[in-house]
């Protein structure tokens, strides 16, 4: 059993977050991973944490498919590593890429 947990813990996180509207900025894309890490339950519900804040770089563009990573600070004090892929005008997709 032991072997199961440690696989499910190697495997990403993945969210993926419809946005309201279409974005005109890239600082539209990183306020809104910021506040998706932070505020939806989904993510405190799959790594069994809740995010107390995170920080975003500001994506290059708004193109489908541009990376940019962002870390979060968890409730217990520890920091995570997260990179999310701009998917359309109006969502992005979240990836856990570093865990505490």
């Amino acid at each position: 059993m032991a072997a199961r947990v440690l696989g499910w813990i190697a495997l990403p996180v993945t969210c993926t977050l419809a946005l309201s509207a279409c974005f005109t900025t890239t600082a539209d894309f990183r306020e809104e991973a910021e506040q998706f890490i932070v505020e939806d339950p989904s993510i405190a519900e799959s790594l069994d944490v809740a995010m107390t804040s995170a920080t975003c770089e500001e994506p290059p563009d708004r193109e489908a498919g541009t990376v940019f990573a962002c870390t979060a600070i968890d409730a217990n004090g520890d920091q995570w590593g997260f990179d999310v892929t701009i998917a359309g005008s109006d969502s992005i997709e979240l990836n856990v890429s570093a865990r505490p």
